[in-house]
């Protein structure tokens, strides 16, 4: 399929949104009052996932296979992975329903929701309602993303992750002892309490990072010593060699946006900060890929996620 958000054959793409219309106007848009019920619908999220056994069948008749099970969609019966007895895959309406609480009763709003792969992947992500300024006109929001798959690719996961508001930039909060995230395999069942007793006051783990984006803000960095940490970066990532790294379209391009064309660099200049914006910018932007929602499961869930984590780790050390 040309992209990772899942479309049905009518043309339905499974996400929801409120504000603007996001990645080329795929989505169904929904205004923060909504219920659970209609960001269920709206977001394509209103069917289950099944079980059936895996059969083999030697000589035209079926056999099952113990212990293993195909997960199957509820309405277009589609298969999604092959898993053990022991997978407890979780239902597209828990990943709603984990924010009922959080919405009623601590203001949450919730942003965006829906399905990858097929509904292989499934997230749903809210504002916490915390905001602060890096500097003079520079703010970033606090938002906490569920996400989950069927497919053995994610652990259930609930982590803290900030947007700057000039770019729509998305950059974990990340810290050492991870406590700005809960994460648990599919071998035990779903526990909405659970994991929301584990995050505890994690919500305000937005303070550090906020006042570790300060931080970075209040350190000037060079062109020699920018270039230098991207080289870094990039040989650390796409695991090539410093040497001759300079013709590199990742290289160039982060640098560029370093020097004059990432968006808000008017507000920050050149600081540690502002190549770390450079290089969210252009994981979540510019990074190459079939499509821009492609783009999204990388930034969110795989290498450009990694990536965007290395550059803070290397600007903090």
């Amino acid at each position: 399929m040309a992209h990772e958000l899942t479309i049905r054959e009518d043309g339905f793409t499974e996400m929801a949104f409120v504000g603007q219309t996001p990645w080329h106007g795929l989505g169904q848009q929904l205004n923060q009052e909504s219920t659970i019920e209609e960001w269920q619908v709206a977001a394509g999220m209103n069917w289950t996932i099944n079980k059936a056994p895996v059969l083999y069948a030697p000589e035209g008749f079926p056999v099952p296979f113990k212990g293993q099970n195909v997960l199957y969609r509820s309405d277009n019966k589609m298969p999604l992975s092959v898993v053990s007895d022991r997978y407890k895959p979780v239902q597209p309406l828990e990943v709603l329903e984990f924010f009922r609480d959080l919405v009623e009763e601590n203001g949450f709003k919730i942003h965006t929701a829906g399905t990858l792969r097929g509904g292989k992947r499934l997230w749903a992500l809210a504002e916490t309602g915390k905001f602060g300024e890096v500097c003079k006109d520079d703010g970033v929001g606090g938002f906490l993303l569920l996400s989950t798959s069927c497919d053995r690719t994610l652990a259930t996961t609930a982590r803290f992750t900030t947007v700057r508001v000039v770019c729509n930039n998305t950059l974990s909060m990340a810290n050492r002892n991870n406590s700005n995230m809960v994460s648990f395999s599919h071998i035990s069942e779903f526990d909405h309490a659970g994991v929301k007793a584990k995050l505890g006051s994690a919500v305000e783990s937005f303070g550090t990072f906020l006042e570790a984006a300060k931080f970075l803000q209040s350190q000037q960095l060079g062109a020699q010593q920018a270039s230098l940490f991207v080289k870094e970066l990039i040989s650390s990532n796409i695991q090539v060699k410093k040497e001759g790294i300079e013709k590199n379209r990742s290289f160039q391009k982060i640098l560029s946006l370093f020097d004059s064309d990432a968006k808000g660099i008017e507000l920050v200049g050149h600081t540690k900060w502002s190549m770390l914006n450079a290089v969210t910018e252009y994981v979540d932007h510019h990074n190459p890929s079939r499509s821009d929602d492609m783009r999204l499961d990388s930034a969110w869930f795989g290498s450009g996620d990694k990536m965007k984590d290395r550059a803070l780790q290397l600007l903090l050390a």
